[in-house]
């Protein structure tokens, strides 16, 4: 009977475990502080709104409602009328690239405007 993992396999799956983590560093140190929240609904520019600048947004539209709230440099989902409400659960964002998607409205706010270290990485 051979043995279920052999030397080989850990050495593998202990080198993947690094790699993942070394990654996932390198892509949270390329962002930065963004400075402007672009919201997109339904691939359209819904609007631009100032990071720096506390407020609550309320967007109706097509009989859906997102409230979302920015505050001390970061932007979080505080409200949605959709079924599983996903966007408010994906937490509070504040860096360049980072998003939060309402999939039922159609609906994409994205942290813009600072500088990004890396534009894409493979």
């Amino acid at each position: 009977m051979t043995p279920m993992f052999r030397k080989a396999d850990i050495i593998l799956i202990a080198v993947l475990i690094i790699a993942g983590f070394v990654m996932s560093f390198t892509l949270a140190a390329g962002r930065s502080d963004g400075t402007t929240v672009t919201v997109t609904r339904d691939g359209r520019l819904y609007g631009t709104y100032d990071l720096a600048k506390d407020q609550t947004v309320e967007i109706r539209e097509d009989g859906g409602v997102n409230i979302f709230e920015i505050k001390d440099g970061t932007v979080r989902m505080i409200e949605a009328d959709c079924h599983n409400k996903d966007c408010m659960q994906q937490g509070v964002i504040s860096k360049t690239g980072q998003t939060i998607v309402c999939l039922p409205h159609k609906l994409v706010i994205e942290i813009t405007g600072g500088e990004q270290e890396y534009d894409t990485i493979t």
